[in-house]
């Protein structure tokens, strides 16, 4: 589950000029850098060779921006092009997280409710399964396995009516799946949902074999049938399963459910490799990993799953409580960077944050990025050039500068929140985007990262103890057309501010 979630924090593609309306609130924190800072002449200041560095990497100064900023506050100890608003990819995720932090708790958990619309005739319902979407952004096969045995402990086998979707919690159209790199089969661009299941997910794991290549599905999908048209090639594995494309496969009205489609050319000499797609849409998917849980556990099912939305009315009959609380979750977003995780989230906090006594109806993203806007204002931080669009960073529109999330960092780390916050960020050499980085060097285990990649943008924020003992904010944003070549100009970052702050 670790590998998908990472898996599904990828994005890549060329970014947008900003289109979405700034989301801004009134006043900088107190503590926060308001203004470019001279760091020759700051009080504490440092001066990392960064033009050295990006040189080397092929990027010139006009690409970055970064502040280096010690805790609690005063001055920034170096700034550079601090104002700037940048594609911030993935570490915009800190907005989002620390939000949601803050207004909704950590100890937050989700609701998914099921109602019986029909009648329990011993342990068969005449009638349809209700079930309402909370929001909850990690229902995977281990909660949904339990909240299928809770309702056999409750007596119910055999369903005689359909699976009904109620997903009235969000505002989010109709799609499944975005198409921000032209491949909407990958499993970071799946959309947010209310009914979420297993991040709408599978891994296909392809066996070579005696003269064909078989294709398994995980976790086991109902209904759901494998066209497989993989060629079975000699030679030297090339690209394995990556060569492998993946795609909704069309069936006649005769042929129930739906299917996969897996082509391509795939070596031999590859052995077992997996894929992890994300082709079918929610209430395909949904129906067809309720299905083969529901069918796992005893009981039978052979109906349809429709959408239904705001037809849960009433006290349910059964509710799964999330076993994870919202700090949990935090930590799989931040160190795992996982998109839809976060896209649910964000909607979450505008669903639970709505005016007492307001008409209860669907929130959309709109609705979400006000209220960080909201929440931003009574913080007391402003951000003019912040422009929000889905706070995963899945996004080629979403900017910020570093000196706001320098201020944001800041914010966090004088609150109740910031030992959960800073925990929830990839401990570098040891866990998360940066765990295979930096390992051998002094500042492992040192350092917490928020990392950000799009095509053309390499990013990091977060939190640093240098062996002095002091510590830092850290946020480095690059954007350009050689910004990949970024990586070594982050480490050399962290590895000098660790050595000299």
């Amino acid at each position: 589950m670790l590998l998908l979630a990472l898996l599904l924090g990828s994005g890549w593609g060329p970014p947008a000029a900003a289109q979405s309306r700034p989301v801004a609130a009134s006043a900088r924190a107190a503590d926060g850098p308001t203004r470019p800072v001279d760091a020759g002449a700051a009080p504490g200041a440092l001066k990392p060779p960064l033009a050295a560095w990006l040189q080397a990497a092929g990027l010139s100064l006009e690409n970055a921006g970064m502040v280096i900023a010690p805790l609690p506050g005063g001055p920034a100890a170096f700034e550079h092009n601090g104002a700037r608003a940048f594609n911030p990819a993935s570490t915009i995720k800190l907005l989002t997280s620390y939000a949601a932090l803050s207004l909704l708790g950590p100890d937050y958990r989700w609701r998914t409710s099921a109602y019986l619309r029909g009648s329990l005739q011993g342990d068969v319902l005449v009638g349809d399964l209700v079930l309402r979407g909370g929001g909850d952004p990690k229902l995977v096969v281990e909660d949904l396995t339990e909240f299928v045995l809770r309702m056999r402990r409750a007596g119910l086998r055999e369903l005689r009516g359909d699976l009904i979707i109620d997903d009235s919690l969000f505002d989010v159209g109709d799609e499944s799946v975005e198409r921000f790199d032209g491949d909407p089969s990958q499993p970071y661009n799946v959309r947010p949902h209310a009914l979420l299941m297993n991040f709408k997910a599978s891994r296909l794991t392809f066996q070579p074999g005696a003269g064909r290549v078989d294709v398994l599905l995980d976790p086991p999908l109902a209904d759901v049938r494998i066209d497989n048209e993989i060629r079975l090639i000699a030679g030297p594995c090339r690209q394995g399963a990556q060569a492998v494309l993946v795609r909704d496969s069309p069936l006649s009205a005769a042929q129930p459910g739906v299917g996969l489609r897996v082509s391509g050319n795939y070596s031999a000499a590859c052995g077992d490799q997996s894929v992890f797609t994300a082709v079918l849409s929610h209430r395909d998917y949904i129906h067809a990993f309720f299905k083969s849980v529901w069918q796992a556990g005893g009981g039978v099912f052979s109906g349809r799953t429709l959408l239904q939305r705001g037809v849960a009315q009433g006290a349910p009959w059964l509710e799964w409580v999330s076993p994870r609380t919202l700090g949990e979750v935090v930590g799989d977003i931040n160190k795992f960077s996982n998109n839809v995780m976060t896209r649910n989230l964000l909607l979450q906090l505008g669903a639970e944050s709505r005016l007492s006594g307001a008409p209860v109806r669907p929130v959309s993203p709109d609705m979400a990025t006000q209220t960080v806007s909201r929440w931003l204002a009574s913080q007391g931080l402003t951000f003019p050039e912040l422009v929000l669009e889905n706070g995963s960073g899945l996004s080629r529109s979403e900017r910020i500068s570093p000196l706001s999330m320098t201020a944001l960092l800041r914010h966090a780390a004088a609150g109740p929140l910031s030992a959960t916050l800073r925990q929830s960020l990839s401990l570098v050499g040891v866990d998360g985007t940066m765990r295979n980085r930096l390992k051998s060097d002094p500042v492992a285990g040192n350092a917490w990262v928020k990392t950000g990649s799009l095509n053309d943008v390499r990013t990091i924020a977060g939190y640093l103890d240098a062996a002095s003992g002091r510590r830092y904010v850290v946020v480095l944003l690059i954007n350009g057309p050689r910004a990949e070549a970024a990586g070594p100009v982050q480490d050399q970052l962290l590895r000098w501010i660790h050595a000299n702050g």
